[in-house]
């Protein structure tokens, strides 16, 4: 009886060590679980909402200012009047000659991601005689027949099926008097401001 009192003690230790070690390994299971659950609960995102594009006039700091404007083609441009030395009157509306007509005009040319009047799609020169100085008649009826020829190229889509309207920049008279004689070609949208370019949109 006496020899076997220790085997039975040393039996009921170990047994309540690996009783103690199981109920730890399944505490140390649970935690584990619930800690990766809380991670996961913690880290879900949320998908990002819709990207806005700013409708804001840019201000003429945000461009370059031209009192005398030779066009390229790719330009996004708004006509403006020069007051304060700031280029700060805007017209909402584009007309179909962008010309620069007074000293107070003048071309700002902007990035074509910020809202503009006008894009340049092609400039072509006009053809006309040399002598007499061409009139601003005769390089209007050449931009007439020249700047709606070129739309297509540029825009992908014929002129007649477009929602866009073309129009033209003239050479000033400086310019003429000088023998310049390219027009840049242009397209605007009728109902308003431009954001994007409009190369190969098809609109």
């Amino acid at each position: 009886m006496t020899l076997r009192r220790p085997h039975t003690r040393t039996l009921v230790v170990l047994l309540t060590v690996l009783v103690t070690a199981a109920s730890l390994a399944a505490c140390s299971s649970s935690s584990k679980s619930s800690s990766s659950s809380s991670t996961s609960a913690s880290t879900t995102t949320t998908a990002p909402g819709p990207t806005t594009t700013t409708t804001l006039e840019p201000e003429a700091g945000v461009g370059r200012i031209s009192f005398v404007y030779g066009p390229d083609v790719g330009d996004c441009i708004d006509l403006r009047s020069v007051a304060s030395g700031k280029a700060v009157t805007t017209r909402a509306v584009p007309a179909v000659d962008a010309t620069l007509k007074t000293d107070k005009d003048v071309i700002l040319r902007l990035n074509c991601e910020l809202p503009h009047q006008y894009e340049v799609i092609a400039t072509p020169a006009a053809g006309l005689a040399p002598t007499p100085t061409p009139t601003t008649e005769q390089f209007t009826v050449a931009a007439k027949k020249l700047c709606p020829a070129a739309f297509k190229t540029y825009v992908g889509i014929a002129y007649p099926s477009s929602s866009l309207e073309v129009g033209w920049i003239l050479p000033s008279e400086e310019q003429r008097n000088r023998g310049v004689q390219v027009i840049g070609c242009t397209a605007f949208d009728p109902k308003g401001k431009l954001t994007g370019s409009i190369k190969d949109s098809k609109r």
